[in-house]
């Protein structure tokens, strides 16, 4: 494009900022590493604004250098993230691996226990207009940006089950997020910024468990990163829809469907300091309907008020390690803390079973990841869930508790071991047992971090698990068993 406009002008494009500037008449030479300097403080400025932080994956790691390179090397013109994890594994009976996960627990410990190939792929764009059609090399003092700012991002997602390995007509694809922001719109608040679209919003995890246990995510819009003291604030409007036989009727028929809606009105305050770290509080409102079936049913509204705290230290113990608290409320259909549905397997099927205005949870986590010397990392994992729906009250309670250790005997090759225990009493399936699963997994990572990726491992996985989820757990190959065992290899990475 450049050689096309011969001496009239130059473009530039940086991480996505676009510079055109007037070459009209020769630079003097020392100017251009004060111009090549502004670019990259306005470009690491755009950056900043729409940096997230709250995901484990979204911590500081070795893998942002490959993200950086690709950036390199498509002259900024995209962002490139990802993630994947892919391999294979067998069960000790001789099919195919399938997860070992307590009955009525939300999700499972995750190490050699991943049966399925999942990836995804983000491409996103900064866009920094002032300035388009001139090279300002001046900065402001304060480091702020002239002129409004914004964001597009796109993601894809790929599942595979490994019991439908090689099939591509069974590989699942989704885009989970598709949206757009923009900021430094507001000249009393040059932070805030608009956004709409699909979009994977402020979620809070536990890495050991894969469990996104603060997660509205979903179609929708808002503003965020208004200021608030020393903090931010946020409010956003997310919807999700699903399709569903109706799980209340006395007899559920999985071809005769209903569909569902439910919104979450959110409300966030966030970056507030408070003992050694941050704080953030959310409070959500959200309500659930069913359309109408084809026999002209339809299920009953509900609604319900949630609210949340997660507390973040920093730095703990490490340079990169995390720390993280969180205390969560929920009624009805808020109770989820997600905006999605709650589903019930019946011998017909899967149906969504909205959550009743009565029907509540409490929950508490507690997790940490961090490197205790060069040869030592630990990521700890505690989850206290109580959930009560029905009248009579029926109480379902998930207690979980295991810990992530990594050996590392040098910078590249490591021992990782996991363990862990669900106990789960539930009243209405009249079942009450616990699972225990163990894995040991040599590794070779480029880093000797414990969130070092990409990672290459081999696993060998075993569970044992009580006598009232027998039939329940390990899938065909250990249908009348109380244990099992797995084996195969997986790599891990994000960037």
């Amino acid at each position: 494009m450049s050689r096309a406009l011969g001496s009239l002008c130059a473009v530039s494009c940086f991480h996505g900022v676009v510079f055109v500037a007037s070459v009209c008449s020769a630079a003097p030479a020392a100017a251009a590493p004060t111009a090549e300097a502004r670019k990259h403080e306005i470009a690491e400025a755009v950056n900043r604004a729409f940096q997230e932080d709250t995901e484990t994956r979204e911590q500081p790691s070795e893998s942002r250098a490959l993200a950086e390179r690709a950036e390199q090397v498509l002259n900024g013109f995209v962002d490139i993230g990802g993630y994947l994890r892919s391999g294979y594994g067998r069960s000790g009976a001789g099919g195919p691996m399938v997860p070992f996960q307590a009955p009525g627990a939300v999700t499972k410990y995750r190490l050699g226990n991943e049966a399925e190939t999942y990836g995804e792929l983000i491409l996103g764009k900064n866009f920094y207009l002032p300035g388009v059609f001139k090279l300002d090399a001046s900065a402001p003092a304060d480091g702020s940006l002239k002129g409004p700012i914004a964001r597009v991002q796109l993601r894809v997602s790929f599942f595979n089950k490994y019991t439908e390995f090689g099939s591509a007509n069974d590989t699942a694809v989704g885009l989970p997020e598709a949206w757009a922001s923009v900021g430094n719109v507001l000249p009393f608040a040059p932070s805030t910024k608009f956004w709409a679209g699909n979009r994977l919003y402020r979620r809070h995890d536990i890495h050991v468990l894969d469990f996104f246990y603060w997660n509205t995510s979903g179609g929708g819009g808002g503003i965020e990163d208004v200021p608030l003291g020393p903090g931010h604030l946020a409010f956003a409007w997310i919807g999700w829809g699903s399709t569903s036989g109706l799980s209340y009727v006395p007899q559920p028929d999985p071809q005769n469907r209903a569909g569902f809606s439910k919104s979450v009105y959110d409300l966030r305050a966030y970056d507030l300091p408070l003992l050694f770290g941050r704080v953030e509080l959310g409070l959500a409102y959200s309500n659930a309907v069913s359309g109408v079936d084809e026999l002209g049913r339809q299920g009953p509204r509900s609604h319900g008020v949630a609210a949340a705290l997660v507390h973040t230290v920093s730095r703990f113990i490490s340079d990169d390690g995390v720390q993280k608290l969180s205390i969560q409320y929920g009624t009805g259909p808020a109770r989820t803390f997600t905006t999605g549905f709650e589903t019930v397997n019946l011998p017909q099927g899967t149906f969504i079973r909205p959550d009743a205005n009565g029907e509540t949870r409490l929950r508490v986590t507690e997790s940490f990841s961090a490197n205790i010397g060069d040869y030592f990392s630990l990521g700890p994992v505690f989850v206290f869930q109580l959930s009560r729906q029905g009248e009579p009250r029926k109480d379902q309670v998930w207690v979980s508790a295991g810990a992530r250790p990594i050996v590392h005997f040098t910078k590249l090759v490591s021992l990782a071991f996991e363990g862990g225990v669900d106990w789960v009493k539930d009243d209405a399936a009249g079942t009450s047992g616990t699972l225990t699963k163990i894995t040991a997994a040599p590794q070779v990572s480029i880093g000797n971090r414990w969130n070092s990726r990409p990672v290459i491992r081999a696993f060998v996985t075993g569970a044992f698990w009580s006598h009232d989820f027998v039939g329940r757990v390990g899938g065909p190959d250990y249908a009348t068993n109380h244990e099992g065992l797995n084996a195969g290899m997986q790599v891990e990475a994000w960037w």
